[in-house]
């Protein structure tokens, strides 16, 4: 609305009329009780709370409502406080601040009048005197005596819900473009995809013990089941479907949620759109089992492949209730009203079964046509993040060279990873030379792929090969399975691979199975613990008799003895300001560790004497750690129970795996493992600590000492 010359003439002053009833309204005093009676208040409660005067302009085009409160009129003021202009033919209104001297183009509810009027009253306890009523309604074109601020509320609502709508439309235009170009048809196998992919672990027999007979929900037929049948026991169906049996008496119904997806091309020939839809499966007693399975999409996402970006996305969709208007209808992704529900379907873009009949015909002449990706996903047999999958796939990740010359293996645990680096180490500037790529020599990566290695047992290869050694396949296959990407690995350059997977297996009773008497993990770690003393301590350890004890716990035993006699002797200034520093450390570190329960409480030690004391306490060598705690290359916790604070119970090694806390050791006294309640208790601080850090400012992170272990 033009505001030239709506100030011109003066604004109306209030009657005689009105001045007299505002003061002589005393109002009643009302009490107000919550519900259960946990807070109490009273208040006022005024006969009238608005005033309200109208006069048409000269050209009788626009209404002037002024509005007056009791408030102001009781103290004397004859002025309005808000000058509510209102122009019928165009559908506008302004309003002019009185008090503020400013304009306001809010609606008559929401103008600050200063008197707590929503807390205390409700629209239609005015005072308007009959000729006003009479102009409003006339002007408005109201048919009825409205009380004036309903008038005027209706007449802006109605102006605003207009103006809304036009805005919405511009917004639903643009996407009901793009949505007109998603193809309406579905593959003719497209149900039978969902049946036998998606739903392929969800398929149940219904069995009745008596007769011998059950029901297959995947063939739909009725099948013999085995005498020996057990409700939930795991089988498989004569038509190949892998099931589980459920007893009729024990299992009135199923219901199972998965997420399927179908990538296709649009109709403009320049995008492709991936389609996630979801799946719902549920078979009851009342209806014999038949299953009855609904799909509905509920999420849409257009890219396209171009020379600048591989894979660029041009928008993602949701359907669902389009802001506040109630409409269901496709709305930009992040934008939908869910109405408080996040079911199934309902969270946006998941992890999906992909339908993959299609692909090699449809990424034809894209960046993409050359790598199996069908295959690929069918032999990761599990739902995937296909979006952040392709556009791995679409960058310099070599998924074709690594799958055609046999590391199925490696590929699929990428894959499965959402296309994100894993344990192996690559070099992205020898993207041409897979045994470059990965850091290897040709040799070692024509192990990697006779043995079809995967994430772990490429990175112990990779380890290996660091230190210019070579292991036989049944070697690298035997630490793959019993040792991993664990820190002996870093030793193998003292002596040969071979003397030292010998010594693991016979004297440490590694992989020894058939032995209850021999814990082969604590035996590693009491060993790695004990050859890291001895490094620090300046042993020869290419020394076999160092290096390979006969007897690992006196072994270990003496070293750490030698080890706090050494430390003892050190200058004490010089301790004194590590222990500063350590002492900075814990104060970092106790912001992201600060989890505790019932049980259990987390001990950050922030000096020498806690590493020594609780190593003396635990009979370990965790003072041996102490230097690489100061230099933030690792955490140090304490495990203590709620009700023995001081006691030692556990000892706890944190290391960051590419940004991650992992828990590299969780030990009890003489390296035992620590009781199954502290390791789940762990995991719990350990998942905590990662949130608190993740959400932490990048210099505040970095503050917490630890670096990333080789």
């Amino acid at each position: 609305m033009r505001k030239a010359g709506l100030l011109d003439r003066k604004p109306m002053s209030a009657t005689a009329a009105m001045m007299h009833k505002a003061k002589s309204d005393k109002g009643v005093i009302k009490t107000v009780e919550g519900i259960y009676r946990n807070y109490r208040y009273d208040y006022t409660e005024y006969e009238s709370r608005f005033y309200f005067r109208a006069a048409l302009t000269a050209d009788k085009e626009i209404l002037e409502v002024d509005l007056f409160t009791r408030r102001c009129l009781a103290a004397g003021t004859k002025e309005p406080r808000f000058r509510i202009f209102l122009d019928y033919a165009r559908k506008d209104f302004i309003s002019w601040n009185m008090t503020e001297e400013k304009w306001s183009n809010a609606k008559i509810d929401m103008l600050e009048t200063g008197d707590e009027r929503y807390r205390y009253s409700y629209r239609g306890r005015n005072f308007a005197s009959k000729e006003t009523l009479n102009i409003v309604n006339k002007y408005l074109k109201t048919g009825n005596m409205l009380d004036v601020e309903t008038a005027v509320l209706d007449f802006q609502a109605d102006i605003r819900n207009c103006n809304l709508a036009k805005k919405h439309k511009l917004v639903t235009d643009v996407i009901d473009g793009y949505m007109n170009t998603v193809p309406d048809k579905l593959p003719a196998d497209w149900m039978k995809f969902i049946n036998d992919r998606a739903l392929a672990s969800m398929h149940s027999i219904f069995y009745r013990a008596e007769t011998g007979v059950g029901y297959c929900t995947h063939c739909r037929l009725h099948v013999p089941v085995p005498k020996n049948v057990k409700h939930n026991m795991q089988g498989k169906c004569r038509c190949g479907s892998g099931i589980t049996y459920k007893s009729w008496k024990k299992q009135k119904s199923v219901k199972y949620d998965t997420v399927v997806s179908l990538i296709q091309k649009c109709t403009d020939s320049q995008n492709y759109v991936y389609r996630q839809f979801s799946v719902n499966l549920s078979a009851r007693v009342e209806q014999n089992y038949l299953p009855q399975i609904t799909v509905y999409e509920c999420y849409r996402s257009l890219f396209r492949f171009s020379e600048v970006c591989p894979m660029q996305s041009t928008g993602a969709y949701e359907w669902g209730l389009f802001r506040s208007t109630g409409i269901e209808r496709w709305c930009r992704a992040g934008t939908v009203n869910h109405g408080g529900f996040y079911g199934a379907g309902r969270t946006g873009y998941a992890k999906s079964f992909l339908y993959t009949a299609n692909l090699k015909r449809l990424l034809k002449d894209t960046c993409l046509q050359y790598i199996p990706i069908s295959e690929i996903i069918k032999q990761s047999d599990d739902k995937l993040n296909i979006i952040a999958v392709l556009g791995d796939m679409s960058m310099s990740f070599p998924y074709e060279a690594f799958w055609k010359m046999g590391l199925r293996q490696f590929v699929i645990e990428r894959v499965k990873r959402d296309g994100t680096e894993g344990l192996t180490r690559t070099d992205y500037r020898f993207n041409k030379s897979p045994w470059k790529y990965l850091r290897i020599t040709k040799e070692h990566l024509h192990q990697a792929i006779r043995l079809n290695a995967g994430d772990k047992l490429v990175r112990i290869i990779q380890r290996i090969d660091e230190f210019g050694v070579r292991i036989t396949d049944e070697q690298a296959v035997w630490l793959d399975k019993y040792v991993g990407v664990h820190v002996v690995l870093g030793y193998f350059g003292y002596h040969t691979p071979h003397r030292i997977i010998r010594y693991m297996q016979e004297r440490l009773c590694i992989g020894v199975n058939d032995n209850p008497n021999h814990d082969g993990s604590s035996n590693l770690s009491l060993w790695v613990d004990y050859i890291d003393t001895a490094r620090q301590l300046g042993w020869n350890l290419r020394d076999r008799s160092i290096f390979f004890p006969q007897n690992v716990q006196r072994a270990h035993d003496e070293a750490v003895r030698v080890f706090d006699i050494q430390k003892d002797k050190e200058d004490a200034s010089k301790m004194q300001q590590k222990d500063k520093i350590m002492n900075q450390n814990a104060k970092e570190i106790k912001k992201a560790f600060c989890y505790r329960d019932s049980n259990f409480v987390i001990k950050v030690p922030g000096c020498y004497l806690d590493f020594k004391h609780e190593g003396h306490a635990q009979h370990n060598c965790v003072a041996t750690y102490y230097e690489r705690a100061v230099e933030g290359k690792c955490i140090i916790l304490f495990i203590r129970q709620k009700q023995y604070p001081n006691k030692s119970y556990c000892t706890v090694e944190i290391r960051n795996r590419q940004g991650k806390f992992q828990i590299e050791q969780n030990r009890a006294a003489y390296n035992k493992p620590a009781p199954k309640a502290a390791i789940a208790f762990m995991e719990k601080a350990v998942a905590a600590a990662q949130k608190i850090a993740d959400s932490m400012a990048g210099e505040e992170r970095e503050q917490i000492r630890i670096q990333a272990a080789g």
